[in-house]
């Protein structure tokens, strides 16, 4: 496999042999599960290749893991893609909430620039 111009060979056996006790990071939109844990893909590509996170892209972490036999998956879809709650995953805002927090941005920024106007 290539991997952020690098070639990369790996194998199941590979990953779990390396993520054996390793505690998963919060994750945010992504996630792979290996064994009963789940961790961040970019995570689980790092701890394996010890390579620089910021070298390949979620999306290359999550190819690379389904290949080899992984279930990669969003934050709140189980693995057949309907929605499911996840313990420690934050809950995606609904449009309603991202609307609400846009109006809210919008008068602060009035009240804000109405300040600034005044000062003059």
């Amino acid at each position: 496999m290539i991997v952020g111009g690098r070639e990369l060979s790996l194998d199941k056996d590979t990953v779990l042999r390396a993520m054996k006790g390793v505690d998963p990071e919060p994750f945010r939109r992504h996630v792979v599960e290996i064994g009963d844990t789940v961790y961040p893909p970019k995570q689980v590509l790092a701890q394996i290749t010890g390579w620089e996170r910021t070298s390949f892209t979620t999306m290359e972490a999550q190819r690379v893991l389904s290949k080899v036999g992984f279930t990669c998956r969003r934050v709140g879809l189980n693995a057949e893609g309907r929605r499911a709650w996840l313990a420690s995953s934050p809950e995606e805002p609904t449009i309603e909430d991202r609307v609400a927090a846009v109006e809210r941005a919008i008068v602060a920024l009035t009240a804000r620039i109405d300040e600034l106007a005044f000062q003059r």
